[in-house]
């Protein structure tokens, strides 16, 4: 955390996410949703009260805990709850094909690849017309996966709070290149004229200050 200019004293630290950022979510849910979350906290929470069944990925069993108690004391029953406990590369990559979604928001590890690889196993499960949340998406990681879903045609933006970015899906996602508009958007993708180098280093350089 140091390293990115950030100071946590040692014990709790709460992470949680924005009031305007709960209220959207609670605006779209029903009670008959299906939900599923990585990280856990006041979503995991808002969740657990107001969806049919909620699933949330963390990698502490004590986050896990803590959460389960609080929602005993407020009378939200632990059963509308399921906890997968573990890095979401492993978890979620064994739900099962019956498993499906209504909403989603990936708050967990936010390091590349995971923004993505947990887009990745949760779209497979997610309804088409569901919702999916992509928390903090003013990191890079986060930011150009973004990118992809706003340019690709498959989801829709459907709102931003804060630096969350919230997304309908349209439809189902082919995952070959050929079978995506966000990697055909150039004629040639194997272009290697100086021009298309230009322009190509020129959108590196400036998607950084776009945000």
């Amino acid at each position: 955390m140091a390293l990115a200019g950030i100071t946590a004293l040692p014990g709790d630290t709460s992470w949680a996410v924005g009031s305007g950022i709960l209220r959207w979510i609670a605006d779209h849910l029903s009670v008959e949703m299906i939900t599923v979350e990585t990280g856990a906290g006041k979503t995991t929470v808002l969740f657990a009260a107001l969806a049919k069944h909620h699933y949330c990925c963390t990698v502490s069993q004590r986050e896990a805990d803590k959460i389960r108690a609080y929602l005993e004391q407020i009378g939200v029953p632990n059963d509308k709850l399921t906890f997968l406990v573990g890095s979401t590369d492993e978890t979620l990559s064994r739900l099962g094909s019956n498993t499906l979604f209504d909403f989603a928001y990936i708050d967990g590890c936010h390091g590349y690849p995971f923004p993505a690889l947990d887009w990745h196993y949760i779209d497979k499960h997610l309804n088409v017309g569901g919702i999916i949340g992509m928390d903090d998406a003013q990191l890079r990681p986060v930011r150009e996966h973004c990118e992809f879903l706003e340019e690709n045609g498959t989801y829709r933006l459907a709102g931003i709070v804060s630096f969350a970015r919230f997304y309908t899906k349209l439809t189902d996602q082919n995952r070959e290149w050929i079978d995506q508009a966000y990697s055909r958007a150039k004629k040639d993708p194997g272009d290697w004229r100086l021009l298309t180098r230009i322009r190509r280093k020129a959108t590196k350089w400036l998607k950084p200050y776009l945000y």
